[in-house]
């Protein structure tokens, strides 16, 4: 009788019990890590300013379930990295699975940890990614400040690295005590941790590809985690099939990817028949041309002293609009009423930098040492007044302002102690509106009336987080703390956004009057501006730099003792020539009053976040833009309102090229204006 088989043993998993209960383990703790700093660290869980965010419970079940997909590549691909080299060292079994655990679970939340630093030098202000786009993190007192963190960084890692060796330690003694534990926790093979790195990669890649064009809340969030980075700066190096810099996953992708001369963004060579960017064919030498930028040309007449008021992130729908029975901006109402308000002055770009030195210079692309309003009023013999509520020596605005050639300079770096900032970083510096008002009528006490004066005051009490300690509550609104400001609480955001816009008014109020003080009866004059809007959750985001819509790109413009024809839609760079035109003027007996002539063929260039680089363009004009998104590859013709506008093919097409031609012709007039050009 034959001795019954035995029962052949079973396969061995490719990931053992253990190991898989590890992996689930360092999964469970990096997605949560890092989700929780990208939501504390950017408010993406909420709502973050300047920055896109999760907007549904949907979506946030979606990004967990991707960003775990992408996290579990990257603990696979450095558990399959330290385990033969723990091997090699002859590390025992219990040894090499506390080292995969603690490199596949340690790694990437330090990552995520010193990146939060990052967000927590720089505050709540301002996103780093976009910052980092329009070329604007560069001062010096930044880079001392992140140094710092680093330096807290490194102590922190070295502090890790000594506890990971007290656990290795501690894991030898254990299995001297328990050898059976030996067996139990082999490591698996280094062909299954790598080969489900590969598939989770693929996976990843391919969510990437997904939400670029469909979920831009999703995109952020994937940019922002450590196996998001990897994996799309895998793909983009692997597929860069030319070398060019830009592959597959590359924003924008690259047009041709065999073909090195042509990428996104390269400057295009007019009329040599290719197409170097992949967007709207081949520039024509004929459409190589911009309008050329009016230079000031001051009339030899009257000089009125000159007061420019300009509002930071204050949007142009506040002027007449009320919370309850209240004007939000009483006084700025009035002044528009009497003298002339345009509703359709937009900037070129929603940054504070563009288009305060597109103001100051008159033209798009303004170069350290060039001719601005300081100059033109200098000439004139104005005595010339700069005093801002910020830092104005943030990314090199004082060269590129002149505000060296001022005969009177004050900003927020006066006076540090009485900060309304968390921190004193260029980036954010910033005083309150009394501070600002008290140091400019110190200075209009001083003042000669018999020489003309040209006063630039810059009032910033409107920028994130729409509350400090000096603000009164002079529309009864309840404060709103920095951590309530969510997408939740849009109406009460909105509020206090409001109340801030009521206190710059105050500040308005007390500035013009303080002026006209001063000068007696003096003949003068008046412009009210601002660097760019504010949205509040309009198409979900908050704050500015993101879009080129209405509540981003159209900014108060109100004129008082100023007459002459102001055609619109009127840009930043359009006020220098127009103001040294109309301000000239004889002045009868009476203040003049401007006129704003709309002009259905006159259109604004505007652009996102680089010039050289956008990630959109269009070009606006009354009622309606033409813009292109070359993240999406998408252009659309937009009302006012945002509303999509169907176009014929034929028609489509030819806005398209107008649109790409007039980029093209832009760019390669900056780029030769950075090497020396005009």
């Amino acid at each position: 009788m034959s001795a019954p088989a035995r029962p052949s043993p079973r396969p061995r998993p490719a990931i053992p019990g253990p190991w898989a209960g590890l992996l689930g383990a360092c999964l469970a703790l990096v997605t949560g890590a890092e989700t929780l700093l990208l939501g504390v660290g950017t408010g993406y869980l909420t709502s973050g300013y300047n920055t896109e965010h999760i907007g549904s419970w949907l979506l946030l079940l979606v990004f967990l379930a991707s960003g775990a997909a992408m996290d579990l590549a990257l603990i696979l691909g450095l558990c399959a990295l330290v385990v033969p080299v723990a091997r090699r060292l002859r590390a025992t079994p219990l040894q090499v699975f506390c080292a995969a655990g603690l490199a596949a679970a340690g790694l990437p939340v330090a990552v995520a940890a010193a990146r939060y630093n990052l967000y927590s030098v720089l505050g709540d202000l301002v996103s780093v990614a976009l910052l980092r786009e329009s070329s604007q993190l560069s001062s010096s007192a930044m880079a001392a400040e992140i140094a710092q963190e680093g330096n807290a960084f490194a102590a922190a890692l070295g502090a890790g690295l000594v506890a990971s060796l007290l656990v290795l330690m501690a894991a030898r003694r254990v299995e001297l005590r328990h050898p059976a534990l030996g067996p139990r926790l082999a490591a698996p093979r280094a062909r299954a941790l790598w080969s489900g790195f590969a598939v989770f990669t693929a996976i990843g890649a391919g969510l990437f590809a997904l939400s670029s064009p469909l979920a831009a809340p999703l995109l952020f969030g994937f940019d922002r985690k450590t196996s998001g980075i990897l994996i799309s700066r895998a793909v983009e190096r692997l597929t860069d099939v030319d070398r060019d810099g830009y592959g597959l996953l590359s924003r924008p992708p690259d047009p041709r990817l065999l073909d090195a001369s042509i990428r996104p963004y390269r400057p295009e060579i007019p009329g040599n028949g290719i197409d170097e960017n992949g967007v709207g064919g081949d520039l024509p030498v004929a459409a190589d041309r911009i309008p050329p930028a009016r230079e000031p040309v001051f009339a030899p007449g009257p000089r009125p002293h000159v007061l420019l008021v300009y509002l930071e992130s204050f949007r142009a729908d506040l002027i007449g609009q009320r919370l309850g029975s209240r004007e939000i901006t009483p006084f700025l109402n009035r002044l528009a009423a009497e003298g002339a308000a345009s509703e359709h002055a937009y900037v070129h770009s929603p940054w504070t930098l563009a288009s305060r030195a597109q103001l100051f210079g008159g033209r798009l692309v303004n170069r350290p040492g060039d001719a601005t309003l300081i100059d033109d009023f200098k000439s004139r013999g104005y005595a010339v007044a700069h005093f801002s509520g910020q830092d104005d020596s943030y990314g090199d605005s004082e060269s590129v302002l002149g505000t060296g050639r001022a005969d009177a300079f004050y900003d927020a770096r006066g006076d540090l102690d009485r900060r309304t900032s968390r921190s004193t970083a260029p980036v954010s510096l910033q005083v309150s509106w009394k501070t600002l008002v008290s140091r400019v009528e110190e200075h209009l006490a001083e003042v000669d009336p018999r020489r003309p004066l040209f006063l630039y005051v810059n009032v910033v009490d409107t920028h994130y987080p729409y509350f400090h300690a000096e603000l009164d509550p002079l529309l009864d609104v309840e404060p709103l703390r920095r951590a309530l400001i969510r997408a939740s609480r849009a109406r009460q955001v909105w509020e206090a956004y409001a109340n801030a816009a009521a206190n710059v008014d105050r500040a308005l109020e007390r500035l013009v009057l303080s002026f006209r003080r001063s000068l007696g009866d003096a003949d003068h004059a008046i412009l009210v501006t601002g660097d760019h809007g504010q949205s509040f959750y309009e198409n979900g985001l908050l704050g500015h730099g993101q879009a080129l819509d209405e509540a981003q790109t159209r900014v108060p413009f109100v004129l008082w003792g100023i007459g002459g024809r102001w055609p619109e839609p009127l840009a930043p760079s359009d006020v220098r020539a127009l103001l040294a035109e109309n301000l000239g003027r004889e002045r009868g007996s009476g203040a003049p009053r401007a006129r704003f002539v709309p002009d259905p063929e006159r259109l604004v260039f505007q652009y996102l976040s680089d010039l050289e680089r956008p990630r959109r363009v269009a070009l606006r004009g009354i009622g309606a833009r033409d813009e292109y998104d070359f993240e999406r590859g998408r252009f659309r013709r937009l009302r006012a309102e945002g509303a999509t506008l169907d176009l014929a093919p034929a028609e489509r097409g030819l806005a398209l090229e107008r649109l790409i031609w007039r980029w093209e012709a832009e760019q390669r007039a900056a780029l030769a204006a950075g090497e020396g050009g005009s």
